[in-house]
């Protein structure tokens, strides 16, 4: 006599079905952690990357300070891409290593009072919206991010390596 289970579920169903429940979820997690879009308006000679960066999820509740932390976070985690004359700006962190490592900092450096605000200024709001977001009323901000200092912080603190390192 055999079990209910193996009359009716296959156990191969069941392994494609959690798998494929697996694989669906992962595109909802990265969508909930980079909510936000960047687009670059220059790259600076000084060191620092100006982008625009909006909220799909927030739209218009948007916020300045949230704005400035999703840039210096766009810089350390996903880059920016390249457009309107700008060079394509690759993520800070790179490799596995560099990740676990800032995520052992992560929260004390977005805290409050956190280093991230040294390597933004105050965010300024836009009046003209990027093409891809269409007549939709969402909060576009305009921020300047410190990329070289805080390159410059990331190697201090053993995050990343120097290029000069290995040599």
């Amino acid at each position: 006599m055999h079990s209910l289970f193996h009359d009716y579920i296959n156990p191969k169903i069941t392994i494609l079905l959690f798998f494929g429940v697996t694989i669906l979820a992962v595109p909802v997690f990265a969508q909930k952690k980079f909510a936000y879009q960047v687009e670059c308006v220059s790259v600076e000679t000084n060191g620092s990357v100006t982008i625009k960066i909006w909220n799909s999820k927030l739209g218009k509740r948007y916020d300045q300070e949230k704005a400035r932390k999703d840039a210096v976070d766009a810089i350390l985690k996903s880059g920016v891409p390249g457009n309107n004359g700008c060079v394509l700006q690759k993520p800070l962190l790179v490799t596995t290593e560099s990740i676990q490592k800032f995520k052992k900092i992560e929260k004390a450096f977005f805290a409050k009072h956190g280093l991230w605000s040294n390597y933004t200024r105050q965010a300024t709001s836009l009046n003209t919206l990027p093409e891809k977001i269409g007549k939709k009323k969402w909060k576009v901000y305009q921020v300047t991010i410190a990329m070289d200092l805080l390159r410059k912080y990331l190697k201090e603190k053993r995050i990343i390596k120097s290029l000069n390192s290995g040599f």
